[in-house]
């Protein structure tokens, strides 16, 4: 038939040319190339948080198909070093606020650091968490 009219699951012409969809329809309507709301197939943009730790594991996974042996090792050791040290000063009684989110901030931006392979900057917040570690007694 003209249109497409009595096929099934096909596009229907409306008055002004336009396709209609009938009941069902989506599915084929996903299947051509159409997005509907909701659907798996619709594309989203994921949360600035979610997309950052996204970005950083595809980073990690990459990196480390790239590394020596020496290298790798070393990112360990100051992993596990940084992860003392700060569960170390979470567990200090009397911290100040100021100071606590400076120990969370160093052993963000020195984990961040190791995932991208900035070793410089991996260990100069490791150095700063031994710093406070050293004048907090932890």
């Amino acid at each position: 038939m003209p249109g497409g009219q009595g096929t099934g699951g096909a596009v229907a012409r409306v008055g002004s040319g336009r396709p209609r969809y009938g009941p069902g329809d989506r599915a084929d309507a996903g299947r051509l190339g159409g997005r509907s709301r909701g659907s798996p197939a619709s594309s989203r943009r994921p949360p600035p948080d979610e997309a950052d730790r996204l970005t950083r594991d595809h980073v990690k996974d990459v990196l480390r198909d790239h590394l020596t042996a020496p290298a790798r090792d070393w990112l360990s050791g100051t992993k596990l070093s940084l992860d003392v040290c700060f569960f170390a000063l979470r567990r200090v009684r009397g911290l100040d606020q100021r100071t606590r989110e400076d120990v969370f901030y160093a052993y963000g931006r020195g984990t961040m650091a190791l995932d991208l392979g900035h070793r410089a900057a991996a260990a100069r917040e490791l150095a700063r968490l031994r710093e406070l570690r050293e004048l907090y007694g932890a």
